[in-house]
């Protein structure tokens, strides 16, 4: 159903070269002093895009490269850039990655650490964000692992890191706000040779610190026609490296109706095993961060019946491929095209 890759080596670009295949390399981060919040993902390949979407199966993934940006205070988005790319590069040698989508570039150094500089601006913007973060692992698989099999695979690289950065926001070309950040944050890579819904119809992903050691990360699908339901989950410890739940068990509870009709649970308990001991976690969405008719991002905490509510926020999403296939979905999302 899906493949789950672990390691470092899951920043290689794999993408074929064929039609329908797609990758993207995704980072967040979490200020939880100045309730800041920013998420980057960099895509060759947009699978989410209506105008991919409507050249499947052929779509050529150079085609679609881009990339997306969101900015959150106080749980809130205040900032967002979807762009397709004119000048983009991926290029790889001795351990050293670049990719570079228009004015927004990943750097992953020889010593793994990962540098990312940011400027959406263009012209006729009227407001823009230029930066630059550096995300440090403090816990990293170094030993690659496959587990499963299917159409898409979720790479999971870098689940703990500390983070630091420097960010602009920008009316046309004037700055109007600095921010200093530090906080931590968290990267992992998705790739695939087909349509996201190939395998699924939608999906639940989160990554929440349970202290200032530990954070659990989690995918769960739940069953639908073609398939039972699926669900694996990782204790990442700066101590103990990534460890897998054992006997996982994700349960949704509090679903709700949302205003683009779909029914999304608002509290998930994950259950099972690390290392023969027990784990009872309820993750709870504290705070809707950003929304679209085909998917959610919230602001999650976890509650243990050990230590109660953490002081730390998470990111959490619920995903909708499904939705993808929808005419109507797909024309609310279709904007002119912006290439930069």
């Amino acid at each position: 159903m899906m493949q789950v890759q672990l390691g470092i080596e899951g920043d290689i670009p794999k993408r074929s070269q064929s039609a329908g295949t797609y990758e993207w390399w995704y980072f967040d981060a979490i200020d939880e002093l100045q309730d800041l919040a920013i998420t980057i993902i960099l895509f060759d390949g947009m699978p989410m895009s209506p105008y991919w979407l409507e050249a499947m199966p052929n779509a050529n993934a150079e085609d679609y490269r881009g990339y997306a940006i969101s900015l959150y205070r106080n749980g809130k988005k205040i900032a967002g850039y979807v762009h397709h790319v004119n000048q983009h590069d991926i290029y790889m040698n001795d351990n050293e990655l670049i990719i570079q989508m228009g004015d927004v570039t990943m750097q992953r150094t020889k010593d793994h650490a990962y540098k990312i500089s940011i400027d959406t601006f263009f012209p006729h913007s009227t407001n823009s964000i230029k930066g630059i973060f550096s995300f440090i692992p403090i816990t990293a698989n170094n030993v690659n692992e496959h587990k499963g099999e299917g159409n898409h695979c979720w790479r999971l690289i870098a689940p703990m890191c500390e983070v630091q950065g420097e960010l602009s926001i920008r009316q046309y070309q004037d700055e109007s706000e600095s921010l200093v950040f530090s906080g931590h944050g968290y990267h992992d890579c998705n790739s695939g040779d087909d349509a996201l819904d190939a395998d699924y119809d939608d999906w639940y992903w989160g990554r929440i610190p349970l202290d200032k050691h530990r954070t659990l990360i989690y995918y769960h699908y739940p069953p639908c026609s073609r398939h039972a339901a699926f669900s694996i989950a990782f204790i990442a410890d700066s101590e103990h490296g990534i460890r897998q739940v054992e006997d996982c068990s994700i349960q949704l509870n509090d679903v709700n109706m949302t205003f683009s009709v779909m029914k999304i649970t608002q509290t998930i308990e994950i259950s099972g095993f690390i290392s023969g001991e027990p784990i009872d976690l309820k993750l709870t969405n504290v705070n809707t961060m950003e929304f679209g008719p085909f998917y959610y991002r919230y602001a999650t905490v976890i509650q243990s019946p050990q230590s109660g509510s953490t002081p730390f926020h998470g990111i959490s999403e619920y995903f909708n491929a499904h939705r993808l296939r929808s005419p109507l979905v797909r024309s609310m999302i279709k904007t002119p095209m912006q290439r930069v």
